[in-house]
């Protein structure tokens, strides 16, 4: 109506949205922990609850690959695990392995994973995650997206950081990791590993 200073209600809920997900972003950059001895960046809850948003990324394996997908969207509110990938080091093959395990062991409950490394690069590191996935015999979709896909939103990670882990459940947001290079060890895949469990546990 003229002259009405209503906003319509699917605005308001979309302005509502993005000033949440502001609001969350800044509250996790100032509750990070400093690094232990395995490694970690940080271990949060600042964003615990937050909704997951849907993103696009390029599917490099598995049945959609070569598609554009959302598995935000797919996987709806099952409990899933996301790694955000800035390389491929070592430490990272193992993690992959180890979730990929777990998910074999926990598909009838539902626990779904994949991984997406951000890449200015996609055609190039497409390759890399296809040998990589013959080589570890890795099941879990590998993905590739731009780096922008994370940035302004709940999914943000430090540039500093190479490895991000986010745990959720029925599209909230419940742990999230962040590792540096080379440093996603052994007792942190199982701190991985053991979140992601317990996601079955929240159902």
């Amino acid at each position: 109506m003229a002259g009405s200073a209503e906003i319509p209600s699917t605005q308001s809920r979309c302005l509502s949205s993005q000033i949440w997900s502001l609001s969350a972003v800044v509250l996790l950059l100032v509750t990070v922990t400093t690094a232990g001895a395995d490694g970690l960046i940080s271990k949060s809850n600042a964003t615990s609850g937050t909704e997951v948003p849907s993103f696009y990324v390029r599917a490099v394996t598995g049945p959609l690959a070569g598609k554009s997908v959302c598995y935000v969207c797919r996987n709806g509110d099952r409990p899933v695990v996301i790694v955000f990938l800035r390389d491929l080091g070592p430490d990272v093959t193992a993690l992959l392995k180890d979730l990929d395990r777990t998910v074999d062991r926990h598909r009838a409950d539902g626990l779904r994973c994949f991984a997406v490394l951000l890449t200015e690069t996609p055609q190039r590191d497409s390759a890399r995650l296809q040998t990589l996935a013959f080589d570890e015999k890795i099941e879990l979709p590998l993905t590739v997206t731009g780096d922008a896909t994370t940035q302004g939103s709940t999914l943000a990670f430090p540039r500093d950081s190479s490895v991000a882990v986010v745990t959720y459940q029925d599209r909230r947001i419940v742990e999230r990791f962040q590792f540096k290079a080379g440093k996603c060890n052994e007792p942190a895949r199982l701190s991985i590993v053991a979140a992601s469990e317990k996601l079955l546990n929240e159902k």
